[in-house]
């Protein structure tokens, strides 16, 4: 297996459907870094060899230097198109959770920003009900 240093990072709930993201205590300070990190998400959504998921991502202490955050928003963009059901993003700190809500308002998305990791669940459960 080509596991990476982020390959602990992301998890899959196969019977629910849901790959969980932990950024939880990392520091973006560049774009390689971003794109190794969005590389290994693609490549284990690749090895489940279901394209779709619920994505539920942790943000607690997360930061994203400003040289990062432009490719950290394209790439998380890319992912979500090709791979998303749905995103919940929780715990996010207020100054991410500021750039998060400002890019939702410019691309005209949800944020679907929660405190808890509980609350995402529950927002997962609310959407996948809502397809019902």
């Amino acid at each position: 297996m080509n596991d990476t240093k982020f390959s602990d990072r992301i998890a899959f709930l196969h019977d629910r459907q849901i790959m969980e993201v932990d950024f939880s205590d990392m520091i973006f300070d560049t774009s390689a870094m971003v794109d190794e990190f969005y590389d290994e998400v693609e490549r284990k959504i690749a090895e489940t060899g279901e394209p779709k998921w619920y994505f539920l991502v942790n943000y607690m202490n997360t930061r994203i230097y400003e040289l990062a955050w432009i490719r950290f928003a394209q790439r998380g963009k890319r992912v979500n198109i090709a791979s998303s059901l749905g995103s919940v993003r929780y715990s996010a700190h207020k100054d991410l959770e500021k750039s998060i809500e400002a890019r939702a308002q410019s691309e005209n998305f949800d944020p679907n920003l929660f405190q808890s990791r509980e609350d995402g669940l529950a927002e997962i459960e609310r959407m996948k009900a809502s397809l019902s």
